[in-house]
């Protein structure tokens, strides 16, 4: 989640305000809304004042130049471009076509003879794009130099660690240096970087403009590097825009515009304009491709697009995509506390045998028979053979209620459940409990992905950093780690259950809301099983979980559950109905508050 840490700093007040469940589904919201930015169809952008961004084509030397004919000309053959020749005759036009290139640029017959007037695959001056400004890179970047264009200027460009603050001159660190040409490249490991201090980096780009003579070089030089810009002979300019040298607010120009690549799926390409004040806007100052992206941002329950239970999914990456994998597909219905037909209720019409029904998840004594009394405060409710709470018999909730001591309640209101659970049908419950995932994967909700070492694994929200040994999230201000029953706060190791507000019937005991005589960490024996329009909850037996919200809204570091013999279903398909990790999981997209995404979405999370 890190998309969610960006807007995190953005919004504290709304992120942190209110109980968990809001938080998770916020962020969740904001998050989305991010990745589908550089999918959607795009405005063209503009500079303050309505210059187009980048410029439309120009001419030299009897060929195109601009972004686009940089673009023509990056194909997977070498010394290849996808620019047609003008036409002799107007039967006898060239489509450009000469590669598998990112843009092609072909003639009409009587157009410009220099400038072509069709332009097909990615074209700049509607998908160009200034979000996002900062990235999270999980594996491996291949940084290559595309083109300078005309630039007078030789630029160096590098990385820098986002702090919230404007960037320190001294942790600029440069990869592709003034004397770099196109076709050079660089490789980006943050895990071999000893200056990468976690979390989220931006880009920058400095340049050797003399500070007085406006698109001169400072002294005559014009290689710039970053000691020269220490020194005042230069100008900077970062992919976070607000700390660039000419920011003026929503007037400011723009000089960083990312496009991605619709030949390459993990690929994207930087485009700046390095003036101060703005020049031609033809962003060919210093082309940058950029290979080896990988998404980053699974584990959040999403929309799968189904109905009942098969609507809900979990978000996963695919190389540079982020999708949204549903867990289930409609069968028939099983008492295993999974809307099994996705009809929208649990349980219904799952058989039992005589003398038993179905509750949490669970085939069990029916009360009803009055050999198996409820326990205090409980009574059997004749119609469904469950023990609910006193005065919650025969009591219709609204979807989404539950029924505490005969008052219908919104499920999970006011819960904040421990780090390691999420607030289900009114019950803090750790969905990884039970589910052992294989060797270097972590458990996230129930499901098993990638540890935060490798590409596309899980993202580490700060101040979580990634252990590259295990592959887990931990707090490395606590050394050694926290023991059980207590997390980090700041550098101190703190009780695990302060600031906890468990369910009512559960109580905070080592870091894990249980009801009372639990052993276990909060799981299945906490909830009820069968069909119902709410629910009555509660330690003897109660109906069906209603669809509540609530959790933690945070992925805590946890010891790893790993097993070369996983049990852990880690792909698509139905999981092991015997886990009950899963078993609950099946409930989450309904009960935690699910947000539509696309299907695919050719995306990447880079925060």
């Amino acid at each position: 989640m890190a998309v969610a840490n960006r807007f995190e700093k953005l919004f504290p007040t709304v992120i942190n305000a209110g109980h968990a469940s809001n938080r998770v589904r916020l962020l969740a919201t904001l998050f989305g809304a991010l990745m589908l930015g550089l999918s959607a169809p795009a405005a063209a952008l503009t500079q303050p004042g309505g210059a187009p961004i980048p410029s439309p084509m120009g001419c030299d030397s009897g060929r195109p130049t601009g972004l686009a004919a940089v673009l023509a000309c990056v194909c997977e053959e070498a010394n290849v471009c996808n620019i047609g020749d003008p036409c002799p005759d107007a039967s006898s036009c060239s489509d450009g076509k000469n590669g598998s290139c990112e843009t092609t640029l072909y003639h009409s017959y009587n157009d410009n003879t220099c400038i072509p007037s069709n332009l097909s695959g990615l074209d700049p001056s509607t998908q160009a794009s200034t979000e996002p400004e900062t990235f999270r890179p999980d594996c491996p970047l291949t940084f290559t130099l595309l083109s300078r264009g005309t630039a007078l200027f030789k630029d160096a460009f590098g990385w820098y660690n986002v702090t919230g603050q404007k960037p320190a001159l001294s942790d600029l660190h440069p990869m592709l240096d003034c004397n770099t040409t196109a076709g050079d490249d660089v490789v980006l490991d943050l895990a071999s970087e000893p200056a990468y201090a976690g979390g989220e980096i931006g880009f920058f780009l400095v340049t050797p403009e003399n500070l007085g003579a406006r698109g001169s070089c400072q002294g005559g030089d014009c290689c710039a590097t970053v000691p020269r810009a220490m020194q005042g002979n230069g100008q900077i300019y970062f992919s976070e825009r607000k700390y660039n040298p000419d920011f003026q607010g929503s007037s400011s120009l723009i000089h960083l515009i990312v496009l991605q690549s619709e030949v390459w799926p993990s690929k994207f390409y930087f485009a700046w304009e390095d003036i101060y004040g703005g020049s031609n806007n033809d962003f060919t100052d210093f082309v940058a491709g950029v290979s080896g992206i990988q998404c980053s941002g699974g584990g959040l329950p999403c929309d799968a697009s189904g109905q009942g239970a098969c609507a809900q999914g979990i978000t996963r990456c695919h190389g540079a995509d982020l999708t949204c994998d549903p867990l289930f597909e409609a069968t028939g219905e099983a008492c295993n506390g999974i809307d099994d037909d996705c009809n929208g209720e649990v349980d219904d019409d799952a058989s039992c045998p005589p003398n038993e029904v179905c509750q949490y998840g669970k085939c069990a004594p029916s009360c009803s028979s009055g050999e198996f009394p409820c326990s205090t405060g409980r009574e059997c409710e004749e119609s469904s053979g469950l023990c609910v709470d006193a005065g919650c018999v025969d009591k219709d909730c609204a979807p989404g209620d539950v029924c505490t001591q005969g008052e219908c309640r919104a499920a999970c209101a006011g819960v904040v459940c421990p780090a390691s659970q999420d607030c289900i049908a009114d019950r803090c419950v750790d969905l990884c409990d039970a589910v052992v995932c294989a060797a270097g994967q972590q458990c996230r909700r129930g499901q098993c992905f990638d540890g935060c070492n490798q590409c596309g694994g899980i993202s580490c929200e700060l101040p979580l950093r990634c252990d590259g040994d295990t592959g887990a999230c931990r707090d490395p201000s606590c050394d050694p780690a926290c023991t059980e029953g207590t997390r980090c706060d700041q550098g101190s190791c703190v009780d695990a259950c302060e600031g906890v507000s468990c369910p009512p019937g559960q109580v905070c005991s080592l870091g894990q809301c249980r009801s009372p005589g639990e052993g276990g960490t909060g799981g299945m024996a906490a909830f009820g099983g069968a069909g119902g329009s709410g629910a009555s909850l509660g330690g003897d037996a109660g109906s069906a979980p209603s669809a509540g919200t609530g959790g933690s809204g945070a992925d805590a570091a946890r010891p790893p559950r790993t097993n070369n013999t996983a049990r852990c279903i880690c792909g698509l398909g139905r999981p092991d109905p015997e886990s009950k990790g899963f078993a609950w999981l099946g409930l989450l997209g309904g009960l935690i508050g699910v947000v539509r995404r696309r299907r695919s979405q050719r995306q990447v999370q880079w925060t």
